[in-house]
């Protein structure tokens, strides 16, 4: 570098100075007030907090100076950091070092200068705090000397405050999403190639039961031991980040074999960490993220790179090796779901994408209409129609969950006032959060109650899985809709438990065979028996029993041979807006269908 010296531990240096963080913070808010006082104390005209990188200084903060940076070149400081005291040049203009320098010979021209390394850990200099003259001084003084350096530890103890609050991740010591962030734009401005490497090491809800059962000190403590295991595993020239508080990552130069480290980070993270003599189980998911070889890349501020590292660690659960690149496929289903999401408030609150189509549901002896099932359609304005098997699943994990039942619930009492002393019920569907607490419950009675409606015209649908994993929880709710005369239908029987002990627990009224055992039943004697023999179990108990998914005349006949009360499918109709099914009701459609 044109005469400039370079310090004998220039590589370890610049890692210094990379963890320390100084190239990404802007401190002068914290640091001019201290150069200013440098400057007034020393009568000079310049001060300066400088930065050298490993083509240039930078100046933290600064005084009487227009430049926020110089080339390395013809930095004075580079100078300094090769020195452990104060660096002092009388007169720049007679200094062969830098006589012909353009700092001296232009602006700001320099002839005083006097700088003292700002180090790390006593052995490692990441520039300098110096004061500059544009006259020559005769030689500093022990006691300016002595107040200079103790201005230097000043701006040392405030860098590293900076990075203190800003950079590190407080309960494990390493540095944070944030540096990661200023490290990765770093990298794609300097054009490198490189990869993220994220270790998702326990779902989250996993984390959060070990906190309620075990409480957060034994939390902290499992992250500690986590966070020691990957120190260990992680080669010692790669930087560790805690990205979120079950993720940890690291950034991999371009030579490296990803897949051999993401591979023994797997097997190390798949045995229990021990934690207060407690194994506790992880559930490692490593996603790589190659950076710096898409456009989506961009210079790193938006975060893509992020968000597709994180999803690729988290597909990785359901990957046999635990490992799993970048897959657009798995990306863009995450993404639509995300969608979807954030749109359904905006559907909710409007009156033309949600809508409920009902499908009917006939007496098998009578052939009339005796109730019909609500269901939710979604017409998105973008995405087009949204099948419920889509949605419904994604809403039922977030609290938009009881805004649609309570807009279901709502719709459904419209339907019902509009038909007013017409003889059908209509069944709507209800989730465990549905009755996880009396709201629902309160809105529906309530609502019927002041629309002057008869509670007979309800029907609530669940599944059988939702017995058996929140039992105890819905059964106070299921009781005092029996005890308003709200029937009760245990849907889809048959694909789960059909647990007959604790079936009779619920007050349930109808029980709908799923359309897979009337399908299977029809096709085959053996399918056949069991389902005759759950129809006359489920009649000897009490329930009406509906056959759903009745398609085809032969499929109608053997539900009657099977002896069940009522039938559900397209042969009687499909589900359909509910003006299309109140002019259905008129022209005597399920009439026709079992003619």
């Amino acid at each position: 570098m044109n005469g400039v010296p370079i310090p004998f531990n220039e590589q370890q240096r610049l890692a210094k100075l990379v963890g320390l963080c100084v190239m990404h913070d802007d401190a002068r808010g914290e640091l001019r007030p201290l150069v200013e006082l440098a400057s007034a104390y020393f009568k000079a005209p310049i001060c300066l907090v400088s930065i050298v990188s490993d083509r240039q200084q930078w100046f933290m903060a600064k005084t009487g100076l227009a430049a926020d940076s110089t080339d390395r070149d013809v930095s004075f400081c580079a100078h300094t950091i090769v020195h452990t005291q104060p660096f002092e040049v009388l007169d720049a203009s007679v200094d062969p070092r830098f006589a012909a320098n353009p700092l001296v010979t232009d602006e700001p021209g320099i002839r005083y200068y006097c700088g003292v390394p700002l180090m790390v850990e006593q052995a490692f200099a990441i520039g300098s705090f110096c004061i500059i003259d544009t006259v020559a001084r005769p030689a500093m003084n022990a006691t300016d000397r002595a107040m200079l350096a103790s201005f230097a530890e000043c701006a040392m103890r405030i860098i590293d405050g900076i990075r203190q609050r800003n950079f590190l991740d407080h309960p494990t010591g390493l540095l944070n999403r944030i540096k990661l962030e200023c490290d990765v734009k770093d990298r794609l401005a300097r054009r490198e190639r490189f990869s993220l490497m994220a270790f998702d090491v326990i779902q989250a809800s996993t984390l959060n039961e070990v906190v309620k059962a075990l409480g957060y000190n034994f939390a902290h403590d499992l992250t500690l031991q986590i966070k020691e295991r990957l120190v260990r595993q992680v080669d010692p020239d790669l930087q560790l980040y805690r990205i979120s508080p079950t993720r940890f990552g690291t950034l991999v130069p371009a030579q490296y074999d990803v897949e051999a480290l993401a591979a023994r980070m797997v097997k190390t993270l798949q045995e229990p960490i021990e934690c207060h003599g407690i194994p506790v189980p992880l559930d490692v998911g490593v996603g790589v993220g190659h950076i710096g070889e898409s456009e989506g890349d961009g210079d790193g501020a938006d975060l893509e790179w992020l968000r597709r590292v994180v999803a690729a660690a988290d597909a990785a659960r359901r990957n046999p090796t635990r490992y799993a690149g970048y897959q657009p496929e798995a990306d863009a289903a995450q993404r639509r779901a995300f969608i979807l999401l954030s749109s359904l408030s905006t559907a909710l609150l409007g009156d033309d994408q949600l809508q409920l189509h009902l499908q009917p549901r006939i007496d098998l002896l009578s052939g009339a209409c005796c109730s019909a099932e609500a269901l939710l359609r979604w017409q998105h304005p973008e995405l087009g129609a949204i099948s419920p098997a889509e949605f419904i699943p994604l809403v039922e994990k977030t609290a938009l969950m009881p805004l649609l039942s309570h807009w279901v619930m709502n719709e459904v009492l419209a339907i019902l006032r509009r038909t007013r002393g017409q003889d059908f019920s209509v069944s709507m569907n209800v989730s465990a959060g549905d009755l996880e607490s009396p709201a629902f419950m309160d809105a529906l009675l309530a609502g019927l109650e002041r629309h002057g409606l008869s509670s007979t015209r309800v029907q609530l649908e669940f599944t059988e899985s939702l017995l058996v994993e929140h039992l105890e929880m819905v059964q106070q709710q299921l009781a005092r809709a029996r005890a308003a005369n709200i029937d009760i239908a245990i849907d889809d029987f048959g694909t789960g438990y059909s647990n007959w002990a604790y079936l009779s627990r619920i007050p349930a009224s109808v029980v709908k065979l799923d359309r897979s055992l009337i399908q299977q039943s029809a096709a085959c004697s053996r399918e056949r028996i069991l389902v005759r023999t759950i129809v006359e179990l489920s009649i000897e108990l009490g329930y009406r029993v509906t056959a759903e998914g009745v398609e085809t005349l032969e499929q109608l006949s053997h539900v009657r041979a099977l002896g069940c009360h009522e039938a559900q499918g397209f042969l009687i109709a499909r589900p359909m807006p509910s003006a299309a099914f109140e002019a259905w009701l008129h022209t005597a459609g399920a009439a026709r269908a079992l003619a």
